[in-house]
């Protein structure tokens, strides 16, 4: 093992919330990220459609399912296939595939869109930023087809130069957009994500 790969595995060991999920048996330290904005934001309500963009490992999906949320239909798509699907209850529908091929799948509108996706990393900074706005602009091409009338959505984004265009687009979209960072981020980590809400039209 690398000098560099042991700092990350020692530096994730002592990561308060990577200790709190192993703790608690959740699938990722993500679920606090979900739990922390919907405790903000109360985005997730009984009753609604909503789908988790890019849900692998699940740490979302696993979050709503413990709300006991027994009169909504909860979609999670991924290319990656998610583990241990038969954890989750019969309201959950795993879909392994891109999020852009959803009308194969499903009929209809959404009430929430949720999206805690990232591209895979270069390791360049600029690189990686552009990959991720590029990204955020597929997710509002997304929720723009196929959220609601006064829908939400919540994605994952970073700091960077086209961040201004992903907040122009999103605000021609939702009458709210506001930013907000998670305590369960980590401190140095450039993602914050932007909650929109009450789709135009």
């Amino acid at each position: 093992m690398t000098h560099s790969r042991k700092a990350f595995l020692d530096k994730r060991k002592h990561d308060q919330y990577h200790q709190l999920a192993e703790n608690l048996n959740v699938r990722a330290r993500s679920y606090f990220k979900l739990q922390q904005i919907n405790n903000k934001y109360e985005l997730i309500k009984d009753g609604m459609t909503i789908i988790d963009l890019g849900c692998a490992p699940g740490g979302w999906l696993q979050y709503m399912d413990k709300l006991e949320l027994k009169n909504s239909k909860i979609i999670g798509i991924d290319l990656l296939p998610l583990k241990k699907q038969s954890e989750f209850s019969k309201n959950i529908e795993i879909i392994e595939d891109d999020f852009a091929n959803i009308e194969d799948y499903v009929d209809g509108e959404f009430d929430l869109v949720l999206s805690d996706m990232a591209p895979e990393f270069s390791g360049n900074g600029a690189i990686d930023r552009g990959r991720t706005h590029k990204l955020n602009h597929e997710t509002l091409k997304f929720a723009k087809k196929h959220l609601k009338k006064g829908g939400s959505l919540a994605f994952k984004t970073f700091e960077g130069e086209d961040l201004d265009g992903v907040r122009k687009i999103a605000k021609s979209i939702f009458w709210s957009v506001k930013d907000f960072k998670p305590k369960s981020s980590q401190m140095k980590s450039p993602e914050f994500f932007l909650i929109c809400k009450e789709k135009k039209e």
